[in-house]
């Protein structure tokens, strides 16, 4: 799963990030619809990415990760201090 969007879950919503596993519920993590669409507007913002409008909003964890996963930008390659 995505370190970064699974620490800003963890932030956002006060939950330990070992709480968050992939088949968790959202409603289990005490996130109710409204909760899920503002995060993930959120997210938008955060990483400057915009999320395609869906007719339901992710269930799980899982679903949001699989989501978000594909939008978030990806570190040029060489950008982690190796020689070029």
């Amino acid at each position: 799963m995505n370190a970064d969007l699974i620490k800003l879950f963890a932030e956002t919503f006060g939950i330990a990030e070992d709480e968050l596993l992939p088949a968790a519920t959202l409603e289990s993590l005490g996130l109710d619809s409204l909760a899920v669409i503002e995060f993930l507007f959120q997210i938008e913002d955060q990483f400057n990415i915009q999320i395609p409008d869906q007719a339901s909003p992710p269930r799980t964890l899982d679903e949001m990760i699989q989501l978000i996963d594909p939008l978030m930008p990806k570190a040029p390659f060489g950008s982690a201090g190796s020689p070029a």
